[in-house]
């Protein structure tokens, strides 16, 4: 049991002005996979994380992206697939204690 809590890294994700620090067992799944998980956390500890709806109030479906600040302080998107391959965290270099935000999209007619 103890060895199961020290798997992974832990990582702070940004949200509209919260920061949270989350485990990520496996870094090496893929982004996509990777960002379901955190949905989900939100959705089982939506007092403790974030509320991350589905849908906006005009019925548009939201999408979340993981991302990072670069150097210049401008997001950037990681993207889920690279000349057709997945991507994980690992593929981006980050490590334990690395700080990630969560980038929303609406999708415009997306009912």
């Amino acid at each position: 049991m103890e060895n199961q809590e020290k798997q992974g890294i832990k990582l702070l994700f940004s949200y509209e002005n919260k920061v949270c620090a989350i485990r990520v067992v496996n870094p090496k799944e893929n982004i996509k996979f990777t960002m379901e998980k955190i949905i989900e956390e939100a959705k089982d500890y939506s007092d403790k994380l974030w509320i991350l709806p589905e849908m906006d109030n005009g019925g548009n479906r939201i999408k979340y992206y993981l991302g990072r600040m670069d150097d210049d302080g401008k997001s950037e998107i990681l993207k889920e697939k690279k000349d057709g391959e997945e991507q994980s965290l690992f593929d981006y270099g980050v490590k334990e204690g690395d700080k990630l935000i969560i980038i929303k999209r609406v999708i415009a007619g997306g009912r």
